[in-house]
């Protein structure tokens, strides 16, 4: 870990309406030693947005108020200086969630997630691809989720290789 890293620890943006995932995510984050704000709507975290810069957002698409696609809306009109990791995560078994912007979200995860594999993808996206092992060691279980880390390591790796952000 550098010594940037340890004075600034990354910071996670949790965006669901159902308070008893909202909770889980945020224990899941906090855990791996992130800093973690956790919302309940999408104009909540649209006004988290205006306040800090965060490395990984896990955005839910149906919320009241603003909903995730208004959140990603957003951050495409004002994208920060350093691009997030977004990740959407969606219950619904319809493909409204392909409607989401493929230049802001990195990928979508579905619910119910293992708990594990939620803690070793968001560690992955905000340390980096570098000093981790490869995704290719992620569980066979959660294709989706293996499926995701192998694209965002390729995505992280073709340009400067300097990892997910």
């Amino acid at each position: 870990m550098s010594q940037q890293q340890s004075l600034n620890p990354a910071r996670v943006l949790i965006a669901d309406d159902d308070h008893a995932i909202r909770q889980l995510v945020c224990t899941i984050v906090r855990r791996e030693g992130l800093e973690v704000d956790c919302v309940a709507d999408g104009q909540e975290a649209i006004e988290k947005l205006r306040e800090h810069e965060y490395a990984v957002i896990l955005l839910d698409l149906m919320m009241p108020r603003v909903d995730g696609f208004g959140v990603v809306a957003h951050l495409k009109a004002h994208m920060p200086e350093k691009k997030p990791v977004v990740l959407v995560i969606t219950a619904y078994a319809d493909q409204k969630f392909k409607e989401v912007d493929p230049a802001i979200v990195a990928g979508v995860l579905r619910k119910p997630f293992e708990v594990a594999d939620l803690g070793n993808l968001v560690r992955l996206c905000v340390h980096g691809f570098d000093n981790m092992a490869q995704p290719s060691r992620l569980p066979e279980s959660d294709v989706v989720l293996r499926n995701l880390a192998v694209r965002t390591w390729d995505a992280a790796h073709e340009g400067n290789g300097n990892g997910a952000h």
